[in-house]
Parts: C-alpha cells; sequence; structure tokens
C-alpha cells in the first residue's frame, strides 16, 4: 500500500498496546508511522517496532520518565508540528492519549479529516466531574472515535451523549505480551496457588489497600499464601506501602526487568485486581496473554469481561478479605472449570 496511518502516543504511555496495534497493521501490509516518546520502560517495544516492515518510528524525549514536564510538553510540540508537516502522506492519524490539550486542539482541528481518537477513559483517572471538556472537544474535532471496550463506549455515550454513537466503533484490547517476543502461554490447570499477587501501577484508583486487609485476614492467614505488590507507586500511597510492608507483604516499588517479570508471570499464582474504578485493564491482558488466573473487581470492562466468559465466580463483590476468599474457594472448586474458561478468552482476544 502506498498510503500510511499515523499513530500518536504523546508519552508512550501504552507501548505494549501500541507495539500489537502497529505490527498487527504492519502484517495486513499498511504503512505506519508511530509518534512517540523515549521512555526508561518497555523501550524495547520501540526498538521491535523499528524492525516491522514498513514501520517508522518517531520518538522524542515527552515522557516524565526521561525529561521534566517542561521539557517534555516542548518536545511534543515539536513532534506535532513534525506530524502536521507531513500530514499529507496519511489517510488517518490516531490519537492514543492527550499530552497537551491546547496544541492538540490546534494541530487535530486543522487535520480533523483525517484525526481518528482512541478513547481509553471516558474521563481521566481520578477526575471527579461528568464530563471532562479537553476530552469532549478532542472528540467533537476526530472523524471517528475508537473504543478499546464495549464497557467504555457505554460509559462516554452515558456521559456525553447518544450523539456520538454513530461515528464510533469498539476494537477490542486484545492480548497483550509483556515483552516484544513474548508467546501467548497456554492455561494450565494449577493444583496449589502459593501466593496473591497484584501487578500493575499502583494508583490510588486501584484498591491496593486491599492487601491490608488480606494481610491481617486470620482466613487468608491460614491459607499460608504469601502476599505481594509489584508496580511503581504513586507518591501519594508510599505510606500505604511502609504499612504493608511492616504487616509482612512483599512490596516492590517501580518497574520489574523483563526477566523478573517473566519469572513473575511463570509462577503459580492468583493475581488480584481490585480496582475501585476502571474502564478497562492493560494488566488483565497481559495476564491473559500470559496464561496466569486472576480475580477482579466487578467494574467496567473487567466485569463485563468475567461474565462475558462465565467467570462470575472470580469477581470480587466488595472487595473485601472476605470476598477474596469465597472467589479462591469458587477456584479450589472448578478448578477445570476456571481453566477452560481462561482458555476460551484466550483463544477469543488473540
Amino acid at each position: 500500500m502506498s498510503s500510511r496511518i499515523a499513530i500518536v502516543d504523546p508519552g508512550s504511555f501504552i507501548l505494549p498496546y501500541d507495539f500489537r496495534l502497529v505490527r498487527s497493521l504492519s502484517r495486513q501490509g499498511q504503512a505506519v508511522d508511530f509518534y512517540g516518546s523515549r521512555t526508561r520502560y518497555n523501550g524495547e517495544f520501540l526498538e521491535a517496532m523499528k524492525a516491522l516492515p514498513g514501520v517508522q518510528v518517531f520518538a522524542a524525549g515527552i515522557s516524565r520518565t526521561v525529561a521534566p514536564r517542561w521539557r517534555g510538553a516542548l518536545a511534543y510540540l515539536g513532534l506535532l508540528f513534525q506530524l502536521l508537516m507531513k500530514s499529507r502522506r496519511y489517510d488517518s492519524i490516531h490519537l492514543q492519549f492527550s499530552g497537551f490539550w491546547p496544541a492538540e486542539w490546534l494541530v487535530f482541528g486543522l487535520l480533523q479529516g483525517r484525526f481518528v481518537y482512541t478513547v481509553h477513559n471516558a474521563v481521566p483517572h481520578g477526575f471527579t466531574g461528568a464530563q471532562h471538556a479537553p476530552t469532549l472537544r478532542l472528540a467533537r474535532l476526530a472523524r471517528s472515535l475508537v473504543f478499546v471496550s464495549e464497557a467504555t463506549r457505554d460509559d462516554f455515550m452515558r456521559r456525553y451523549g447518544e450523539g456520538f454513537r454513530a461515528k464510533s466503533e469498539v476494537r477490542p484490547h486484545g492480548l497483550l505480551p509483556v515483552t516484544p517476543d513474548s508467546p501467548v502461554v497456554p492455561y494450565a490447570a494449577s493444583r496449589r496457588f502459593e501466593a496473591l499477587v497484584f501487578w500493575s501501577r499502583v494508583q490510588p484508583y486501584k484498591g491496593v489497600e486491599l492487601f491490608e486487609e488480606l494481610a491481617r485476614s486470620p482466613a487468608i492467614q491460614a491459607r499460608g499464601l504469601a502476599l505481594e505488590v509489584f508496580g511503581a507507586w504513586d507518591d501519594s500511597l508510599l505510606p500505604l506501602a511502609r504499612e504493608l510492608q511492616f504487616l509482612g507483604v512483599k512490596v516492590m516499588d517501580g518497574y520489574l526487568p523483563d526477566a523478573e517479570l517473566l519469572a513473575l508471570l511463570d509462577r503459580e499464582v492468583v493475581f488480584v485486581l481490585p480496582y475501585r474504578a476502571a474502564s478497562q485493564s492493560g494488566a488483565m491482558y497481559a495476564l491473559l496473554n500470559h496464561g496466569r488466573v486472576f480475580i477482579c473487581s466487578d467494574v467496567g470492562d473487567l466485569g463485563a469481561f468475567m461474565r462475558r466468559y462465565g467467570l462470575e465466580g472470580l469477581l470480587l463483590q466488595d472487595r473485601s478479605a472476605e470476598s477474596v476468599e469465597r472467589c479462591l474457594q469458587y477456584l479450589e472448586a472448578n478448578r477445570d472449570t476456571v481453566t477452560a474458561a481462561f482458555a476460551r478468552a484466550q483463544a477469543d482476544n488473540a
């Protein structure tokens, strides 16, 4: 094909997702230009993109992992100018996340005939209003809207109105590898689990305080399960991290190197996603890629996903230690059925 598609993720915030999308397009013969940031984490995905047929990568120092905020904003302005200068070569230009909306309003307003906006969240995490004005403005400018789950689309329509539905489509998230060459790991029934584990960025909305209750629960203690939390911690939650360590929870603050992450995903553990609120979860689709069992809160796409595959027994009813215990009992009584259901889900999302 002579036409090209541009994909823009300013801070390279979701590089595993970006890589999967770019690789899929490349395999279909579609030429792609990716605009993003150099980053301290997941940088191997940028390098892997560069090796894909028909793909060009334009990366600046935008991410807060490599530059202070003011310098990152300037770098993003430069990247947007570069995009604008090359815009005639693109049939469509896909924005994954908003990085600096005043400049995006101008650039994508000029390009609105080709502008496609992927909505990962109807409003930013932690935003308490019903409508987020910058998101609404970008949605109005976009030629079309892409949602990674039906739950996100429906939340967006409730907030901003059904008028957007006609130019919207859902493209499911799909399996996410944790390294560019990670294979899909088939599900196999486990007879014994050694730990309850949280793995993801640790932010207020992800409900990791549940591990404090788990550490104090006689029922969980009687099981002899280790409790472990892996991920880069939000500064506001560092007192919780210290409390968890005091209670005997293994806490790791930071991003795991690839080898350690793959080793974690190879262990016989139950992953816990106790989110307070979420439209969808990249961590969930990474666990699905690597054949890992998880229990999760009944929020957004997570609850819809579990019901779709008959896994309601692994949904937390109220984010309590008692609810976790009920999920573990269900898992013990239905190991083969649960394994088969996860295997179906993995095949459907490959």
